[in-house]
């Protein structure tokens, strides 16, 4: 008996591919690509070659390099700064045309002690001095007379200072000497009262005698006169 024949089934058509399957395959195909070129560096050491020794004459005087002489010629010929001379000149011209004078103030004789410009006069005038020295001074002797001013500064503190701690005991001593010279002229001020009266008593005598003495002159002139008539009288 023959068993029935089956119809054969016709094949199902494949669906298409999906979009996410091919965006996934290639990020994959990506990030394989990213660590197939990201590898482990290999490190390698380069071994340095020995260079030959130089000569005596080759390392006392190296060449330059071919450039290095052109480019040290321009760098001179850029770099060099006008004479002092010349800038000198045009600021004095400057300061004459606008009217402030010519170089830092003149040096004033020692021996004027009443020179306001003086720094060791009685009469020196310190707004005198800034002022004439700011309009006729340039900044380098500012600076300059900046830093003599605060040495000369220093200099008198250290002297102020070893004046005082090295004769501190004279100082000391000088000062119980004035305390018992103010003790002894207070406890004088009494005999100093009797002898100004014992004074004053003398004066009083000798301006009293001195009335006095006139008229005992005259009374003795005036006997010797009457004596003298006498004896004329007699003899006649």
């Amino acid at each position: 008996m023959s068993s029935p024949s089956t119809p054969r089934v016709a094949s199902i058509p494949r669906p298409p591919p999906s979009p996410l399957r091919s965006t996934s395959v290639a990020s994959a195909s990506a990030f394989s690509s990213t660590s197939a070129s990201i590898s482990t560096p290999v490190l390698s050491i380069a071994m340095p070659t020995p260079t030959p020794p130089h000569s005596n004459s080759n390392s006392s005087n190296p060449s330059p390099a071919p450039g290095t002489s052109a480019n040290a010629s321009r760098r001179s010929v850029t770099s060099t700064p006008p004479p002092p001379g010349q800038k000198t000149r045009a600021r004095d011209l400057l300061r004459k045309h606008y009217g402030l004078g010519v170089g830092p103030p003149p040096p004033r004789p020692g021996g004027n002690s009443q020179d306001p410009m003086d720094l060791n006069s009685t009469a020196f005038d310190a707004k005198s001095y800034y002022e004439q020295l700011i309009t006729t001074s340039t900044l380098p002797a500012l600076l300059k007379r900046e830093n003599e001013l605060l040495t000369e500064i220093r200099q008198l503190d250290s002297e102020r200072q070893s004046l005082v701690y090295n004769h501190h005991h004279e100082l000391i001593a000088a000062s119980d000497t004035i305390s018992a010279m103010k003790t002894r002229a207070e406890s004088l001020d009494g005999d100093l009262d009797l002898l100004r009266a014992a004074f004053s008593e003398i004066s009083r005598l000798t301006a009293e005698v001195s009335v006095e003495h006139p008229s005992t002159s005259r009374t003795k002139s005036n006997h010797g006169n009457n004596s003298r008539n006498g004896h004329g009288n007699g003899v006649r």
